[in-house]
């Protein structure tokens, strides 16, 4: 009789156990995934604002490039400066 009820209150004790770390893992697992998430998107946030620099960047080239084209357009005079802005143009273009 006695060992029955060892038995069963060592059968308790692991039932106690395993519903405790079922619940503990239910609830920390969750978290380990929301952080591997936020990593993630980190990174892609990160990759996005370089890129969107880079974008901005080349749009000022081609801003440039258009006042200068305009300018020689109204002027007849600018040719070193379309020059200039020719090669500062095919430079960023080569970096990227």
């Amino acid at each position: 009789m006695e060992f029955i009820q060892q038995m069963l209150s060592i059968c308790g004790a692991v039932s106690i156990l395993g519903g405790a770390g079922t619940i503990i893992l239910k609830v920390i697992r969750p978290a380990f995934k929301l952080s591997k998430r936020v990593a993630q998107l980190e990174e892609y946030n990160t990759k996005d604002y370089k890129r969107l620099q880079s974008l901005e960047e080349m749009q000022k080239q081609q801003s440039k490039c258009l006042a200068a084209m305009l300018n020689h357009q109204i002027t007849g005079n600018g040719i070193e400066n379309m020059k200039k802005i020719r090669d500062e143009l095919l430079e960023s273009i080569i970096d990227k």
